[in-house]
Parts: C-alpha cells; sequence; structure tokens
C-alpha cells in the first residue's frame, strides 16, 4: 500500500508538470493570435497548437525534463529544456517543410507563440523550485533520512544534505555496525545503532512511535561492504523507504562520469563527455549555421587580408598544421598565414612576443585574432566547433599529455576557435603547464 502511494504521488506530479506545459503552450498561442490579429485563432491554429504540445511532451520526456526535482540543480533542468525546446522547434520546422505546410501559418505568430511559451517554461519553473527551495530552507517539506555508514562516505553524504538545504534532505541518524562508533555525533546527527536496529528503528517511524516516518535510507558503505550491501538492500524491500546507494567513488580521479544502461548492465563511464547524443546534434547545427553566416558575412574580410599577405612576402595564404582533434585525432587546422616560416613538426617552436619570423602583417591578425578566423573552414567541415577547448599544435601536445594528468580527456569533445582560457584571456604563447 505505502509503494502504491509513493508511484502515484510520483505519478501524478509528473502528469500535472506535463498538463502546465500544454496549457502553457496552447495559452500562448491563443494569447499571442488575440494581440496580434484582435480575435480566436482559426481551427488549423489550433490543431498547431495541439498537436505542437502533444509533440512536446513527448520530447521533454525524451531529455529527462520531468525528472525528480529534489536534489537536483536548477540549471541543469533549464539546460535539458532548453535542448528539448530547439529540438521541438527543429522538429515542426522540418515537418511543416517536408508537408509544405509553413506557408499556412503566419511566421510572426509562430515565433512570438515559440517565444512566449518557452518564457512561461522557465519563469514558472524558475517561480517554483525558488519556493520550494525557500520552503526547504525553512524547514519544510522535509524528507527524512537514515544514513548506513559512520565513515567518511557517511560523513560526506550529511555534510551535503546539512549543506545544501535547498535540497530538503535532512539527516536524521547513522547507522553502523561498528559498535565503536554507537552514541557519537557528526555535525549533530546521532550514531543509534546498528544495522540491524535500523530496521526497527524504521518500523517505530512508521508506527508513530517515534518523531515521523523515515522516507529515505542512504546507503554510504565502502565497496567492500557489497555483501552486506545486498543484505540491507533485500532487507529494506520489506519496508515502504526508498533506497539509495552511494557508491564509494571519491578516490577515484573523475573528472566527468556518467552512469548508463548498456546491453542490460548498469555501467559507469568513468570519462564520461557532456556532448553527445541530441546535446552533439544541437551543437552540430548550431556551428553549421552560424559558421556559414560568418564565412559569407566575413568573406570581403577575407579577400583583404588575403591580398596584404601575399604582398608583403611570398608564399601560400593560408597555413595549415596539424592538431589533435576529437577523439584524438589528427586534423588539419587552417590559419591566415603570419610568419615567414611554416613549422608543423616535432621542432615546432610556439611564436614569442617581438618573434623575428613574425611579419609586419602577421603582427596585426595576430593581435586581433584575424588569423584565427580560417578555422571557420573547420568547423564547416566538422573538425572543430565554434567554441571549445583550443588545440594545441601536436609536437606541443605531446609535450604537455606526459606532464598533465588527464591532459587527454579534453579530446573529448571537438576543439573550438574560442574557448575558457580565451574567455579569461589566456591566449598566444603557453609558457609553463599552469
Amino acid at each position: 500500500m505505502e509503494h502504491g502511494r509513493i508511484f502515484t504521488r510520483a505519478a501524478f506530479i509528473g502528469g500535472a508538470l506535463k498538463l502546465i506545459d500544454i496549457l502553457i503552450i496552447i495559452f500562448s498561442g491563443v494569447g499571442v493570435y488575440l494581440a496580434l490579429y484582435g480575435r480566436f485563432p482559426p481551427e488549423k491554429y489550433q490543431l498547431f497548437l495541439l498537436l505542437s504540445s502533444f509533440l512536446a511532451i513527448n520530447i521533454f520526456s525524451w531529455f529527462s525534463v520531468y525528472g525528480a526535482w529534489r536534489g537536483h540543480w536548477l540549471y541543469k533542468e533549464l539546460l535539458r529544456l532548453n535542448l528539448a525546446f530547439i529540438t521541438i522547434v527543429l522538429v515542426i520546422s522540418t515537418i511543416m517543410f517536408l508537408t509544405k505546410t509553413g506557408q499556412e501559418f503566419s511566421r510572426l505568430w509562430a515565433g512570438w507563440t515559440f517565444l512566449v511559451a518557452y518564457s512561461g517554461m522557465v519563469i514558472y519553473r524558475v517561480v517554483v523550485r525558488t519556493i520550494l527551495r525557500y520552503s526547504h530552507t525553512l524547514g519544510l517539506n522535509q524528507k527524512r533520512v537514515l544514513i548506513v555508514g559512520a565513515g567518511p562516505l557517511g560523513k560526506r553524504s550529511c555534510n551535503a544534505m546539512l549543506r545544501e538545504t535547498w535540497a530538503g534532505l535532512r539527516p536524521v541518524a547513522f547507522f553502523d555496525d561498528d559498535a565503536s562508533l554507537h552514541g557519537l555525533s557528526h555535525s549533530g546527527v546521532e550514531v543509534k545503532g546498528d544495522t540491524e536496529s535500523m530496521l526497527t528503528y524504521i518500523e517505530k517511524c512508521r508506527r508513530g512511535e517515534l518523531d515521523g516516518a523515515i522516507d529515505q535510507v542512504w546507503l554510504a558503505l565502502p565497496l567492500s561492504a557489497h555483501v552486506r550491501i545486498e543484505e540491507l538492500q533485500l532487507a529494506l524491500q520489506d519496508t515502504a523507504t526508498s533506497v539509495y546507494f552511494v557508491p564509494d567513488l571519491f578516490g577515484f580521479n573523475l573528472t566527468n562520469y556518467a552512469v548508463d544502461d548498456v546491453v542490460g548492465l548498469p555501467v559507469m563511464n568513468m570519462s564520461a563527455t557532456t556532448m553527445a547524443g541530441s546535446r552533439a546534434l544541437v551543437k552540430r547545427i548550431e556551428d553549421l549555421i552560424l559558421s556559414l553566416i560568418l564565412l559569407v558575412s566575413l568573406s570581403p574580410l577575407f579577400i583583404v587580408v588575403a591580398v596584404m599577405i601575399k604582398r608583403e612576402s611570398a608564399g601560400p595564404v593560408f597555413f595549415k598544421q596539424r592538431r589533435y582533434g576529437q577523439d584524438g585525432r589528427e586534423f588539419a587546422v587552417w590559419k591566415f598565414r603570419s610568419m615567414t616560416v611554416m613549422e608543423d613538426g616535432d621542432q615546432f617552436r610556439q611564436a614569442k612576443r617581438n618573434d623575428s619570423r613574425v611579419t609586419k602583417v602577421g603582427a596585426w591578425i595576430r593581435k586581433t585574432s584575424i588569423d584565427e578566423l580560417p578555422q571557420l573552414i573547420n568547423v564547416l567541415n566538422g573538425s572543430m566547433s565554434l567554441v571549445g577547448p583550443r588545440p594545441h599544435p601536436v609536437a606541443l601536445n605531446e609535450q604537455f599529455r606526459k606532464k598533465i594528468v588527464g591532459y587527454m580527456a579534453r579530446h573529448k569533445i571537438k576543439p573550438g576557435i574560442t574557448g575558457w582560457a580565451q574567455v579569461n584571456g589566456c591566449r598566444g604563447e603557453t609558457p609553463r603547464i599552469e
């Protein structure tokens, strides 16, 4: 019976969120039409809104937009919402293009409807999450949590719950089979007893003999205790309490990781990248569109720079150099030639301030970063992205990978014309590892 109530409540919340999104789309479309034309939208517009709503909630579900809120960061939810909304716009645009129905609808209406609907979805999520977050900090709507394991992992879990009060997770007690820890406290949370007594404690809380029912049990035991973890997981199936397993992974040097299901097996990718699947597709579409626009609009500048380079010194206009790209594969990066030499081997030497190899035109285009603009060709052919970690020459890359642990992880995604380092003012020569 308890499990039934839990699942029913989760299904109700998910259904309510979908209904709100549907209403936002419909009211946005109707409201925009009334504002633009002063009358209720005709039947074909109503059908368009209904079909768009159905498509939206399915794509949102695919992007996990309707996942659990408690303990999850708002910015990640908004990121999923952004990706899902871009996908919806692309899918609807493709359908209208293929069915030749685009001319039947006002583009002004469609554009404003998408904008208003998107804004409404973002605003209501931010408002609701802000209200929930504030209520959690006041001690309202809390989930009472028992932590199994009073060691470093259990203490770390407890500290996280106490620190991130917005998540609404309240650690009630520790339970540990180490008798020497019984009666001790960590951050005001007491070790009540061993794991056998925990089951009795949960039952007493359920009956109301103790203060409040237990909502969650977090198993924060070392991986070496896998037999005990399995025993506890089985024993806790006889309760209505949600069970969470906290894997002891903090000893590993993990930068990015992801848990997935592969051929029916739960596996953890210990070197995952967030830029995969639908996100990578959306980013690729953005790169294609923007690189084409920039190449066309900047073509007069390309011609002027090419003439200046040819007039000043002999040699080609463009310089191609081997760099490491996505998955560590080599590719040729395009640049305007700014030097009298074209080094691309093991004896590569970085350009320095007042380097005699740099031409006068080269000094100007390097200072203004115009020499990097031909990399829009790399973006167009898919070897680079507009934004990503800057690729280094192969010889320099080989030096860094021997000195920096995990350096090659940067090649899990496409290199970019600009990235974090450039935004923060790091350009030109790389004189030291830091």
